[in-house]
């Protein structure tokens, strides 16, 4: 017990001598340096951040160097530790989801992998009916591959994919009158989130036509019209646009319609982003990587002759 005692007496001398030394000695480079270091050594966490680091600014390069690598190690462990955490609630999430799913019977949403196309020519005698984009099947593009766009930062629906060529596809817009996608309306009063499902359906014009809803539904004009999650085509919760007008209840109906403006005009497209599933990206990219196969019959022959 007492040569303990006389360790730490030992110990806390020989620190106070530091301590004072350090305190006498002028405040030249070397000094600050050494200041420094030892700072860090007993207390590594107030050298945390960009006003820590600048502390170190004495120090010489290849030391200073060594100090900063040793922080931003600290600090990423931290990060992946926050990262393994907020993985672990992703997949309890996802998972529950998929439950969710299979429960309500709703479709099992594949991956995607988003790829952006430049819109290359329009129908100009069906302005609202389809448009041209640069890339196909050498890309991964598949028929009926949902199509959405940007407009201010948000993902609109466009339409789907109908034609698939080898640097191009034809997409049918969703203001085509063979286009429909089943959506339901997000009352903005009331900010119910589904109350009033339905199915856009286009008309060849710029105005989209939302049929079937509840007689009991009261959308208002303004409320944001969304891709539903019994869609066939779009994944949901894709903003489609904005009811445009109520029209009256008709007595020989059993369901209400209303106008929707599209979120983004056909003639403001420049590009779009096809969603491919995962897999169709995959065999694409392993398609690009093929080798050319090898001359057969009379061109093998010739060549190995040659």
């Amino acid at each position: 017990m007492h040569r303990e005692t006389r360790i730490a007496n030992f110990v806390l001398a020989a620190f106070s001598v530091i301590s004072l030394t350090l305190l006498s000695l002028p405040l030249s480079s070397p000094v600050q340096s050494f200041k420094a270091c030892l700072s860090y050594v007993l207390n590594p966490v107030a050298y945390y951040g960009e006003k820590g680091t600048d502390r170190l600014t004495s120090v010489p390069g290849n030391v200073r160097n060594l100090l900063a690598a040793d922080i931003e190690n600290r600090v990423m462990r931290e990060q992946i530790k926050r990262a393994a955490w907020t993985k672990a609630e992703n997949d309890s999430l996802k998972a529950e989801n998929e439950r969710l799913r299979q429960a309500l019977g709703l479709k099992s949403t594949l991956p995607r992998a988003p790829l952006w196309a430049h819109v290359m020519e329009r129908d100009s005698t069906h302005w609202y009916r389809s448009l041209m984009v640069d890339a196909g099947a050498d890309q991964g593009v598949v028929v009926n591959a949902p199509v959405v766009g940007r407009s201010s930062d948000v993902i609109v629906a466009v339409g789907r994919v109908v034609e698939v060529r080898p640097k191009s596809a034809v997409v049918l817009l969703l203001t085509d009158e063979q286009s429909s996608a089943a959506s339901y309306v997000a009352s903005v009063s009331t900010e119910d989130a589904r109350s009033d499902e339905g199915l856009v359906q286009g008309r060849g014009t710029s105005r989209l036509m939302m049929n079937y809803l509840s007689p009991d539904a009261k959308p208002e004009q303004g409320d944001p019209v969304y891709t539903s999650p019994t869609s066939a085509t779009f994944p949901p919760d894709v903003l489609i646009g904005r009811v445009a007008r109520v029209n009256p209840p008709d007595p020989f109906l059993t369901f209400q319609s209303v106008e929707v403006a599209p979120a983004i005009e056909a003639s403001s497209l420049d590009e779009v982003m096809i969603l491919k599933t995962q897999s169709a990206a995959i065999a694409a990219a392993a398609t690009a990587k093929l080798p050319a196969p090898p001359p057969e019959g009379d061109a093998a022959a010739e060549d190995d002759s040659q």
